[in-house]
């Protein structure tokens, strides 16, 4: 039962650093700047030294772009194993096909939840 709740309680605050983090944001961006680079490539009228100064450019915030998506994975899982140090089965559940299902539905249930307050607000 503990493990449920806590399982619980790391959905909800996952749910809620994700948002607060912007993950989806940096995503887009890092899929941007990786378009940019390939687009880069088939460029004709350009030369071989603005190339090397724009790929450069795009590295350094592809770079800090990847560098706050580890951020944020490192984040998540020192919490899962801070959890799990609370409560042995706990990381059990989370790595289960039951558990993937469970958080799967604790996501949906809370982003509907979360949806409709919001909403009214």
């Amino acid at each position: 039962m503990i493990n449920h709740i806590l399982l619980i309680c790391f959905t909800i605050f996952v749910y809620e650093f994700l948002k607060f983090s912007k993950l989806k944001d940096i995503l887009k961006s890092n899929l941007k700047i990786l378009k940019k680079i390939i687009n880069l490539f088939y460029l004709k009228n350009t030369s071989d030294l603005e190339k090397e100064k724009k790929i450069l450019s795009y590295a350094k915030s592809l770079f800090t772009t990847s560098l706050k998506i580890l951020l944020i994975i490192f984040i998540i899982l020192i919490i899962t194993m801070f959890l799990s140090s609370l409560s042995r089965p706990f990381l059990d559940l989370v790595l289960s096909f039951i558990g993937l299902i469970e958080v799967s539905l604790i996501f949906i249930i809370y982003h509907q939840i979360r949806k409709k307050v919001n909403a009214k607000l």
